[in-house]
């Protein structure tokens, strides 16, 4: 006898400021993951964009992003946009958001399949399996979950226990390793669903207004009905970059008024959005006035170098490589998204490629430097990046900061400090 495939909706909230081909490919990915469990068939698929009272720094207007995301769905057969969430005069719980869906997607599934009672008169299950609504997200959404006072317990427990998730993986990120870290997490593995993307695409939607902003095309990162929107509307500006700027986040300001009875009462909210170091790193607390971090993307160019053989050799680092080391010249390619970086250091040598998200810990191995496996945790300070690395070396890190065009890399190890400067280049 075939066995009767759960009806399955994905749900995908978030800013969408704009929606890029990344986000719709998601869509796509996670429903042939599913079909391929042999225990669902995808039947839908819900684009939900948060609403203005979000607060986010470069929101526009929630009618522009509703409007992009229907021309940039018009392909689609099976994913919709949904209105509700960004009508809300205030932000909405994703938790809330989910609610409000599977009421609707259950009233629905019954009103199509009608009501069945038994020769005695009480009602009998449906013929069909009951729908079911799981969040769709990126790897980098459970990684949230890490971080004390962003989201609450019993809403972690209701997204992953009762609705589930369908996290989709790119790049290096290891979605496997969150859901093993957290007992909540681990608890539900069965209703986490972790799709792989194979094909490597690190489309963002902060670099796409970046683009915007300074002249140069997004074509194939964007729809082309979505780029003459944004040209007719004229969005993506200068000026619509400093929408909200210097507001705090709803979702922190909400949180403010409910009691915190331990660092794991969470406030719910979205994947985290580009200026959220002002929340409480592991071992880190920051006001949510803090100072908005500085721009790190782009490519910088080693200008000078202060007792970087020094601390090359207190890294055991032997000679002929300290010395080959010291002549070479560096160039530092950063990406930033948000509290995600990506950090690229090249040279004729070797290169050294270092991506971590802020305010959550992680494996690092020093391939290439002193070859050591070591844990590093880079929170904010101000509008510096400080990472602290636990290891067999003592006093281990380094800060990064920005004066002007210059970036600034200080490292330290046990009693040494090297001090690089690197200049944008244009």
């Amino acid at each position: 006898m075939a066995i009767r495939r759960v009806p399955l909706v994905l749900l995908a909230c978030g800013s969408f400021n704009p929606i890029t081909n990344q986000h719709m490919r998601l869509f796509e990915l996670a429903r042939d993951h599913m079909h391929s469990t042999g225990q669902y068939q995808v039947v839908g698929g819900i684009v939900s964009p948060v609403s203005d009272g979000y607060g986010k720094q470069g929101l526009v207007l929630a009618k522009h992003r509703i409007a992009m995301a229907k021309l940039a769905l018009q392909s689609s057969n099976w994913v919709t946009v949904d209105e509700w969430e960004s009508q809300q005069p205030d932000w909405t719980e994703t938790v809330v958001t989910m609610r409000y869906h599977y009421g609707r997607i259950l009233k629905e599934f019954k009103q199509n399949n009608g009501t069945h009672y038994d020769s005695n008169g009480n009602i009998t299950p449906l013929s069909s399996p009951s729908p079911q609504l799981k969040l769709l997200c990126g790897a980098d959404f459970l990684d949230t979950f890490k971080i004390p006072g962003l989201w609450r317990d019993d809403h972690v427990e209701e997204l992953v226990g009762h609705f589930g998730l369908v996290c989709v993986s790119r790049g290096r990120l290891q979605p496997e390793r969150a859901v093993h870290e957290s007992d909540t997490l681990s608890s539900h593995r069965e209703n986490i669903f972790l799709v792989r993307e194979w094909v490597r695409n690190e489309t963002s939607a902060t670099e796409v207004r970046r683009a915007l902003r300074r002249g140069l095309s997004v074509k194939y990162l964007i729809p082309d009905s979505v780029i003459e929107y944004i040209h007719q509307h004229n969005l993506y500006t200068e000026d619509s970059e400093r929408r909200n700027e210097g507001a705090v986040l709803r979702p922190l300001i909400k949180q403010a008024h409910k009691p915190v009875k331990s660092l794991d009462d969470r406030v719910d909210t979205l994947p985290l959005p580009p200026s959220y170091h002002c929340l409480k790193s592991t071992h880190t607390s920051a006001s949510p006035a803090a100072i908005m971090p500085a721009d790190f993307s782009g490519k910088w160019i080693l200008e000078t170098s202060d007792k970087f053989e020094e601390y090359l050799k207190v890294l055991n680092i032997d000679f002929a490589t300290r010395k080959i080391a010291i002549s070479l010249s560096q160039t530092k390619v950063v990406t930033q998204d948000g509290e995600q970086f990506e950090f690229k250091t090249l040279s004729t040598f070797r290169n050294y490629e270092l991506a971590f998200t802020v305010g959550v810990e992680f494996d690092e191995y020093t391939k290439g430097l002193d070859n050591r496996n070591i844990k590093s945790l880079v929170t904010w300070e101000g509008d510096k990046l400080v990472c602290t690395q636990k290891g067999e070396k003592t006093n281990r890190g380094w800060k990064h900061w920005i004066e002007g065009d210059k970036l600034y890399l200080e490292l330290t190890c046990e009693d040494v400090v090297c001090l690089q400067v690197f200049k944008r280049k244009e």
